[in-house]
């Protein structure tokens, strides 16, 4: 049988390097990155909810104009109403 004794040292030391990374991130001004990636993100959102507006306006009067073109074809292809 193999022994395990090495995976419990395995994860005590990336536990170890983890916490190292995150205090040298701290030290290093990673707040001040977090901040310009959170404005980053949300000016993204803010311009994705008024393209989504814009999109769906466009889509109603796309519907219409479809909904119209549809309904002079039907009107056209019907049977026994000829003018």
């Amino acid at each position: 049988m193999a022994q395990k004794t090495g995976t419990l040292k395995k994860i005590f030391l990336t536990i170890i390097l983890l916490a190292l990374i995150a205090i040298v991130f701290v030290l290093m001004g990673g707040g001040d990155l977090l901040k310009s990636a959170g404005k980053k993100l949300e000016g993204a959102g803010q311009k994705a909810d008024t393209m989504k507006l814009k999109m769906e306006q466009t889509g109603e009067k796309t519907k219409k104009t479809v909904e119209k073109t549809v309904e002079k074809g039907i009107d056209a292809v019907r049977p026994g109403e000829k003018k």
